[in-house]
């Protein structure tokens, strides 16, 4: 699927994945189990990595609201200028869509 010589698709899986962990309707327990698997994987795109870890923290704290408090939560990490905008488009993924598409990242990552 993504290949280290395929980092369009790879950065395209990442995003999808982002956009899950931020979805308001997407219950907390399965985002964090998301979340756990990818704490393995070395980010293809930079930007996706820092937002992936202020979501985690984010996460973490219980916020259901992920995306009102993003672009906060990045200001305070010193990144204000990382755009949250592509992650409030609607995340198709289900718990078992995105476990495996997490599962490939973390495999192609190594």
């Amino acid at each position: 699927m993504h290949s280290k010589n395929n980092p369009v698709s790879c950065a395209e899986t990442e995003e999808q994945l982002l956009r899950f962990l931020c979805a308001d309707g997407k219950d907390i327990a399965q985002r964090r189990e998301i979340c756990q698997r990818l704490r393995k994987y070395s980010w293809r795109d930079n930007d996706h990595g820092i937002l992936f870890e202020a979501i985690g923290d984010l996460l973490a704290r219980n916020s259901r609201t992920i995306l009102e408090h993003l672009p906060a939560e990045l200001t305070r990490r010193g990144f204000p200028d990382i755009s949250c905008d592509a992650l409030s488009a609607h995340s198709a993924l289900n718990l078992d869509a995105a476990l495996v598409l997490a599962e490939k990242l973390v495999r192609a990552s190594h």
